[in-house]
């Protein structure tokens, strides 16, 4: 039997999934500013996937807030998938979601903490050198 190929995944940064409604402003094709309820899936660095009772089409400028998580943004629909009761749609956000990536910040403190360290064995290093120096008075 023939083993299944699994597709590589593409994304620059990892999705978090997120559970929480979150209000969408958007665009129709005449330029009027339409409001819906969605429901926010998952979210990345530079992007999200939120449920939404209607399609919309791609390319369309979309904008949502989440306070409670500090993310949002403004950015176009990319695609728009049927899902159980609506649609399911793909934001990309040209200036970021807000939303920080976990690994990343967990190397970053990694980074930090061996940096810091590594001055620590410095500043002991000099302390113990300067025990018996003279004091300058």
């Amino acid at each position: 039997m023939p083993q299944m190929m699994r597709k590589r995944e593409r994304r620059r940064s990892s999705r978090s999934p997120i559970d929480k409604m979150v209000p969408i402003l958007w665009e129709d094709e005449n330029g009027h500013e339409k409001l819906l309820q969605g429901r926010l899936i998952d979210v990345s660095v530079s992007g999200a996937r939120i449920w939404l009772p209607m399609k919309l089409p791609a390319r369309t400028l979309v904008s949502f807030s989440c306070r409670p998580l500090a993310l949002g943004g403004r950015g176009t629909v990319r695609y728009s998938n049927a899902a159980k009761g609506g649609y399911e749609i793909g934001v990309e956000l040209c200036n970021g979601t807000g939303w920080r990536d976990q690994n990343k910040d967990l190397q970053n403190l990694a980074a930090g903490l061996r940096r810091e360290n590594q001055a620590g064995r410095r500043w002991d290093a000099l302390e113990a050198v300067s025990v018996g120096a003279p004091k300058i008075p």
